[in-house]
């Protein structure tokens, strides 16, 4: 399941906790514990949008989402220290 977290999220970028128990199959309670585990781990990050604080239905409600991070060994070396000898 973790594995299809991550797909999910490197695919769709950005993804709410519901929009990923719908794409994976599961429920929102079922994916928490998940999530939390890979939050830990530094492995994805919460983002957070709009900002209404209250429950007023408006589009600017606050949505917290979930967005892959890849580790930092895992990232490309940056061209500017890469040694042409």
């Amino acid at each position: 399941m973790l594995e299809a977290i991550k797909t999910q999220l490197v695919t769709n970028d950005i993804m709410t906790a519901k929009a990923l128990a719908r794409a994976l199959g599961t429920s929102e309670q079922a994916l928490s514990g998940m999530l939390q585990l890979l939050l830990q781990r530094g492995q994805i990050e919460t983002v957070v949008g709009g900002d209404c604080e209250g429950s007023c239905g408006c589009v600017a409600a606050k949505v917290e989402a979930y967005r892959w991070c890849e580790p930092q060994s895992q990232m490309a070396t940056p061209l500017s220290i890469i040694s042409v000898s």
